[in-house]
């Protein structure tokens, strides 16, 4: 499974020669093995690393089991240097060969697939889910079982007790199984690092489990949606996938109005390539904000690696001149990732694509 570590990794990695990054949508439901097997024999005709290409064509022809919804390759040969990660989610097709491995589609599937709890409640118990990079892991939980006393008739139970303790003694026993649900619950959070959560079941048992979790969790819950308790894997993953993608546009749009808010007023945001690029060198920026099909070309120094969108003769930092890059944008999101900041990439939105496809939210 493909993790920050893994993506550190790649934002430590750099070429004496080029990488080839690969990104291959091998999803069966949207394309064939074969088809996807021409999609990147003709992406890589204008790559120019002859011996990336073989390694990359061998890997998909005798190595790649087809299991998969996306993969994603790296390669440079110059050091011997093959990468391979397989998700359980489509990937766009794309190809590049730069100095770098260009991660801004492995951020976006961290950002967006990652991190995620599903709960399915009943008066009864629950059913856990974690939600991680199209995978679905589940774990049950339960409670003891509760039966609803019929209403009238003569039988002896409701000639000893009345409707009222009976109703009493189901309410216990619906509020026990509810606390040992949310016991399980928060320590299984914790444990995987959950930072989202979406609730399913019928409205009255997900308002019952929402108050019922602690504050800190509760604003966690980003979705809740209408599903049976007896729902099966598939419905899950599907339900899940469309609750990820759907908060994080809402989060993400509202990150975009914020920054272009705060840059008018000219406090914490910036928009444009420019004005982020600076505020990344200063360590300012808080949240990073780009567009997945975004590219501008710049200037980075050879020294102290500042990027600029202007040509400059000489760094204002460290005196070195500066090298033009086809790949600013990309470079600004492995800048950021380094300095700690938090960075979205967006599929789309036409406000940040009107700014110059490019913002920030900013620390001070």
């Amino acid at each position: 499974m493909f993790s920050e570590k893994d993506l550190q990794a790649l934002l430590n990695y750099s070429s004496d020669g080029r990488v080839l990054s690969v990104y291959l949508n091998t999803d069966p439901t949207e394309t064939s093995a074969e088809a996807a097997k021409l999609q990147l024999r003709n992406a890589l005709k204008s790559v120019k690393l002859p011996e990336d290409v073989q390694v990359v064509e061998n890997f998909i022809n005798f190595e790649y089991d087809w299991a998969a919804k996306g993969l994603v390759l790296f390669s440079d040969q110059s050091s011997d240097f093959l990468k391979s990660y397989q998700f359980g989610v489509p990937v766009p097709n794309e190809v590049y060969a730069g100095k770098h491995p260009v991660i801004r589609p492995l951020v976006r599937l961290l950002d967006v697939f990652t991190g995620w709890s599903v709960v399915l409640v009943d008066k009864q118990g629950a059913r856990l889910f974690l939600f991680d990079l199209g995978e679905l892991a589940e774990v049950g939980v339960s409670g003891d079982e509760v039966k609803q006393a019929k209403r009238g008739g003569g039988n002896a139970m409701h000639g000893r007790m009345g409707g009222a303790d009976i109703s009493g003694k189901v309410e216990n026993i619906i509020e026990r199984n509810i606390k040992e649900v949310i016991d399980t619950a928060t320590n299984y959070f914790n444990h995987h690092h959950v930072r989202r959560i979406m609730i399913g079941g019928t409205e009255d048992n997900i308002a019952r489990f929402k108050e019922e979790l602690p504050k800190s969790w509760q604003s966690l819950v980003v979705g809740d949606f209408s599903m049976s308790m007896t729902a099966n894997h598939q419905e899950v993953l599907e339900q899940a996938m469309h609750e990820a993608l759907s908060a994080q546009k809402k989060i993400n749009g509202a990150l975009v109005d914020q920054a272009i808010t705060q840059a008018a007023k000219g406090s914490s945001g910036v928009t444009g390539l420019s004005e982020t690029l600076n505020a990344i060198h200063e360590g300012r920026v808080k949240t990073l904000l780009v567009l997945d099909d975004n590219e501008q070309p710049g200037y980075r120094c050879q020294g102290c690696g500042f990027l600029s969108s202007q040509k400059i003769k000489q760094c204002p930092f460290c005196g070195s001149s500066f090298e033009e890059i086809e790949t600013a944008v990309e470079m600004a999101v492995q800048e950021a990732l380094n300095k700690n900041a938090e960075v979205k990439v967006l599929s789309e939105n036409k406000a940040l694509e009107g700014a110059g496809g490019i913002a920030a939210v900013l620390r001070y």
